[in-house]
């Protein structure tokens, strides 16, 4: 299986332990994404809140990311694997136009047959539920074969990949 570019990379750290929700920022960038432009606040940050799902079903992921104005960036697929963090995860973009709750264009409706692939990291022996960081991964057109690009993520497949995008990765 041929695999597809990484046309974004992004180091988010979590910024406050202590919140009843976590709260990432996004520090370091490689690539240039435009729909995370929108996500921007007033003072030029990436956040993203890591929430638990809003309602049941076997398709809703246990958590998700929410980024500015409470846009639901995606569901973290297979975060939780045995009741435990798996170290990494899934996702691709909403397809609605527009948020209907907020009646807001989706900047990702463009970009909705990208797929997301997450590296969840925790520190070593650490039993606790929030990680320290997540790395986004974003792959061009790879939503409907994401869940294997996941699986080939955690082969190592990607490593030279990433390593490069980790390198190019400019501070926020």
């Amino acid at each position: 299986m041929n695999q597809p570019k990484i046309s974004y990379y992004a180091k988010m750290v979590l910024l406050d332990e202590a919140r009843k929700t976590p709260k990432y920022r996004i520090i370091k960038c490689a690539g240039f994404y435009p729909p995370m432009e929108a996500l921007r606040n007033n003072k030029g940050f990436i956040d993203m809140y890591l929430m638990e799902k809003l309602k049941e079903g076997d398709n809703v992921p246990a958590i998700r990311l929410q980024a500015r104005d409470s846009l639901n960036f995606t569901g973290l697929k297979e975060y939780y694997i045995d009741n435990r963090i798996s170290g990494y995860a899934y996702g691709y973009p909403m397809t609605e136009k527009t948020y209907s709750k907020y009646n807001k264009p989706n900047p990702f409706y463009k970009y909705q047959q990208d797929g997301f692939l997450f590296i969840i990291h925790q520190p070593e022996g650490s039993t606790r539920q929030t990680p320290d960081y997540i790395e986004l991964i974003v792959l061009d057109g790879a939503k409907v074969l994401i869940p294997s690009y996941c699986k080939q993520l955690t082969m190592s497949c990607f490593d030279e990949q990433l390593e490069a995008s980790r390198r190019q990765a400019q501070s926020e």
